[in-house]
């Protein structure tokens, strides 16, 4: 006697079901997967990951309809199952397990394993979905409008997860690397922009915040409004020296990115050297935004030391990005001894962020800071 053919759809749907959860949890961080020597000569996993992540969404799209399409056809859904279940999901995890942190970085394999998994709990949540369906026993009942929507957000989550998978395998290591750094550089504007408009006048003492510590027979009224245009006063210099050098950092971060970052995209092949410097850049723009970051909170905390020395370790990182980058980055481009109008470009990048620098405050003037109390 033959197996009915709900029986057929129900074991293939456990089957996906099961391998959605088994493949995500085998690319949770630290688990244990052993994996063939890798071959130099063997194609980019990132072609396997582009192709399994665009079918994906192919046969999710499929599957929506056949669950919100009435009357519901089991036969047609377990058709449907099975190119997940024999190709496209062993494609996609084996995919991100061969994205390596030896050939890709540890952030991006990171970033890939991360979002393979999600698309799959994501496509796992769409196929329980279906299997609530299934097993209604009522095929020819029209859905509510609550289930359609279950579905439809179900799907458009498996969508995006689909595409930004598609877009990392197609810009590759270089593509994800302008991606993060101008991500980087997007916080570092709006920490510079912030710290311009940060007011000393308007400086509150955390310890104090309603001024409750002092008391008429403390200190004279007079004096204590010399000390507050002091504290005024100095803070407004330290705020002007710190955002000399502030100020052109995210400009030449950015000459980084438009000039070389973007130039090495478009070339599709990165070398092992290229790989680690990639590597380097992303790690460095990183720490130029975390700097950034503690230079103005060191100001805004009353520490003008700290702000000028994170203003000048800031500095120093953003020099040693724009010099490892002097030199065009493909061995085509370092084969033509002519200098291009890019190198110019980084060239003059590197002489605006060298022009200036945070300085040091004497110690009788850092004693007359933001916190100065006589």
């Amino acid at each position: 006697m033959s197996t009915p053919n709900i029986g057929s759809h129900s074991a293939i749907l456990k089957t996906s079901i099961a391998l959605c959860e088994r493949f995500a949890s085998s690319l949770t961080p630290g688990a244990q997967i052993d994996l063939p020597p890798t071959n130099p000569d063997s194609p980019s996993p990132l072609i396997l990951a582009d192709a399994a992540a665009a079918s994906l969404k192919s046969q999710v799209t499929k599957l929506s309809l056949l669950a919100i399409t009435t009357p519901f056809t089991p036969s047609a859904v377990a058709t449907c199952l099975k190119p997940l279940n024999e190709s496209i999901l062993t494609s996609l995890v084996t995919a991100a397990l061969l994205t390596t942190p030896e050939s890709f970085t540890a952030s991006f394999s990171a970033e890939c394993r991360s979002l393979t998994a999600t698309a799959l709990r994501d496509t796992q949540a769409l196929l329980q979905l279906i299997e609530t369906r299934s097993q209604d026993g009522n095929p020819k009942a029209e859905l509510s409008e609550a289930q359609k929507k279950a579905f439809t957000e179900a799907t458009g989550r498996v969508w995006d997860d689909c595409d930004k998978l598609v877009r990392l395998a197609k810009g590759g290591l270089p593509g994800y690397v302008i991606r993060k750094s101008k991500e980087w550089l997007d916080l570092m504007k709006d920490a510079v922009r912030e710290f311009e408009e940060w007011d000393p006048a308007e400086n509150i003492d955390d310890d104090d915040p309603f001024g409750e510590r002092l008391s008429d027979d403390e200190e004279p009224e007079d004096l204590e409004e010399d000390n507050e245009r002091d504290r005024i006063a100095i803070s407004a210099g330290l705020k002007e020296q710190a955002l000399k050098v502030l100020n052109r950092i995210p400009q030449s971060i950015h000459v980084v990115i438009k000039q070389r970052l973007e130039k090495m995209e478009l070339s599709n092949e990165v070398s092992n050297s290229q790989v680690k410097q990639l590597d380097t850049i992303l790690k460095r723009n990183r720490q130029v935004s975390e700097l950034i970051d503690e230079s103005a909170e060191g100001m805004y905390l009353g520490d003008p030391e700290i702000c000028l020395k994170k203003a000048g370790e800031a500095r120093a990182v953003t020099i040693e990005v724009v010099e490892s980058v002097l030199k065009p980055t493909s061995q085509h481009e370092n084969a033509t001894s002519k200098e291009s109008k890019e190198d110019r470009y980084v060239q003059r990048a590197l002489e605006w962020i060298q022009q200036v620098d945070a300085g040091q405050f004497t110690k009788s003037e850092t004693s007359n800071s933001i916190n100065h109390n006589t």
